[in-house]
Order: C-alpha cells, then sequence, then structure tokens
C-alpha cells in the first residue's frame, strides 16, 4: 500500500477525531515504517475486536482464529527454540573462550617461572 492509501484506510477506520489525526501526521512524519505499520494494525485490530464485541460476535470460537491461534503458539515455540539453541551455542563459546583464557595464563605463568630459573 502506498503512503495515501495507509492515510486513507486511516481516515475511513472507526478511530477517533483525534486518533486519525495522530496516525495521519505519524504516516507523514515517519512514513511507512514497520514498525508504524505494525503499530497501526494494532490499533485497528483492537477497533475491529471492539466493533466484534459490541455486536456480540466472539470470534476466538472459530476454526479461522483457532488455527491462527495455533499457528502463531507454533511460530512462538520455533522462535524460543531457536533462541534456546543460539544461547546454549553462546554459552559453549564463553566456556571455550574462559578455558582457552585460563590456558594462556598458565602457559604465561609456566614461561614467567623458566624465565626466572634461567
Amino acid at each position: 500500500m502506498t503512503r495515501e492509501e495507509v492515510i486513507k484506510l486511516v481516515q475511513d477506520s472507526d478511530l477517533s477525531a483525534a486518533g486519525k489525526n495522530t496516525w495521519i501526521s505519524r504516516i507523514r512524519e515517519e512514513g511507512l515504517t514497520q514498525s508504524l505499520v505494525d503499530d497501526l494494525k494494532a490499533v485497528l485490530q483492537v477497533e475491529i475486536d471492539a466493533g466484534f464485541q459490541k455486536l456480540g460476535i466472539d470470534i476466538s470460537d472459530t476454526p479461522e482464529y483457532k488455527a491462527a491461534e495455533a499457528e502463531m503458539v507454533k511460530d512462538a515455540e520455533a522462535a524460543k527454540a531457536d533462541y534456546d539453541q543460539k544461547m546454549a551455542a553462546l554459552a559453549s563459546q564463553v566456556k571455550q573462550a574462559e578455558a582457552d583464557a585460563l590456558k594462556a595464563v598458565d602457559d604465561i605463568k609456566i614461561q614467567a617461572v623458566k624465565s626466572s630459573i634461567t
């Protein structure tokens, strides 16, 4: 979407006049950054959910919602597993670096003792 299309989307939304002005100003100042788009999506989703709630519609009990929720949980678990794996690799690297540093210090001490003897 272009900046103008997103501004039109905001103007046509159920956001308050002040909210619309705030978002339009942000869009014009910041451009369509990923952060801004993510924030705007979240705000618009809140408005959509509020509209459903006013109508008495619970979308959390639909197959589509449950499938999306399951996919989100799967993605979160995969991200956590990846994070845990990377943290374990970093911990291993740190442990190896510490061992290498201790060995280097020991080698320096040995060389110092040898130098003082001769």
